[in-house]
């Protein structure tokens, strides 16, 4: 009788490890990833033996989101302002029927330093660099970061299938991204991406004083109506311009937040309304564009802006 105890124990252990085994490997997890960014837009960039990646952290236990984000700022000596969510994506997995939740938030550091802990790899990198880096790490990672990043008005949603294939896992859209913060913060990212694109190369290259990025912007005979300090109604080329940054340093936020108002594309032609707006807004412009598309590339071919703060 002792024996035949003893034997349906064993069985009853075993079944119950390989049961337990099943649920740790089906088991559904959530994950934060914080998109750190400094003054000068790059993005903090982590060495992992996978390749590089950013900062997170898995949590299973009863954490809060705010008690997640600060384990992970003292785990690696990090110091930033409130971080901002920006993306919520699911995982599923055609080799077990788990779910992982991925939360992305952003925040920006308040030392522009490296992270404190030496036992890690850190560097900053440049927003188009970074995502290279990530999508070559983990595609899906990359996808997301791009997606939060080029568009940070809006909160996205999206979904994956991972799969695993030789041991190597790869990934798939399965659900395209798509908003889930409120419908008008989402006007932006409706518009063409490829003229965004040219518009974000103006307003980062005039925020951070990157002459080359905000020339770049432009057709090289595009034409610009101004009215400068002195009140006169100006022409200016596209250099004239630029040299309006060269004594700035460059990188470094020179307090000029850049929003996308409308956009109007009409085949090869487009027209643009952008606010610039000062430090505490100050001061507030707004900017229209005129931009034409060459080849596969759009270009602004004249810009002109008004002052529309209170003055008086």
């Amino acid at each position: 009788m002792k024996k035949y105890i003893l034997v349906v124990a064993m069985l009853l252990t075993i079944q119950f490890t390989n049961a337990q085994s099943k649920i740790d490997e089906d088991r559904n997890t959530s994950v934060i990833s914080l998109v750190i960014l400094n003054d000068n837009g790059d993005v903090l960039i982590k060495k992992a033996t996978i390749g590089w990646i950013t900062i997170g952290a898995f949590y299973e236990k009863r954490h809060t989101i705010n008690e997640v984000i600060d384990s992970i700022c003292n785990k690696y000596g990090v110091s930033i302002t409130k971080p901002n969510l920006k993306g919520v994506f699911t995982y599923k997995y055609d080799f077990n029927n788990s779910l992982s939740i991925r939360q992305v938030y952003v925040a920006k550091s308040t030392t522009n330093d490296l992270p404190t802990n030496k036992n890690v790899e850190f560097r900053w990198a440049p927003k188009e660099e970074a995502i290279e880096k990530f999508k070559s790490t983990i595609p899906s990672l990359g996808e997301m970061i791009a997606q939060v990043i080029e568009y940070p008005e809006v909160v996205w949603g999206g979904s994956f299938l991972i799969k695993k294939e030789n041991k190597k896992k790869t990934s798939i859209i399965t659900e395209n991204f798509y908003p889930i913060s409120d419908a008008s913060t989402y006007i932006e990212s409706s518009y063409d991406p490829a003229v965004v694109k040219a518009l974000q190369k103006y307003m980062e290259g005039s925020s951070y004083n990157k002459k080359e990025m905000l020339l770049s912007a432009f057709a090289d005979n595009a034409v610009l109506y101004l009215t400068n300090r002195e009140g006169d109604f100006k022409r200016y080329t596209p250099i004239e311009y630029a040299g309006f940054f060269k004594n700035a340093e460059k990188g470094k936020f020179n307090g000029r937040e850049a929003k996308i108002l409308n956009v109007k594309v009409t085949k090869e032609i487009a027209t643009a309304k952008v606010e610039i707006a000062g430090p505490n807004r100050e001061w507030v412009y707004i900017d229209l564009f005129l931009l034409k598309k060459f080849k596969n590339d759009w270009k602004i071919i004249s810009k002109t802006a008004a002052r529309v703060d209170d003055i008086n």
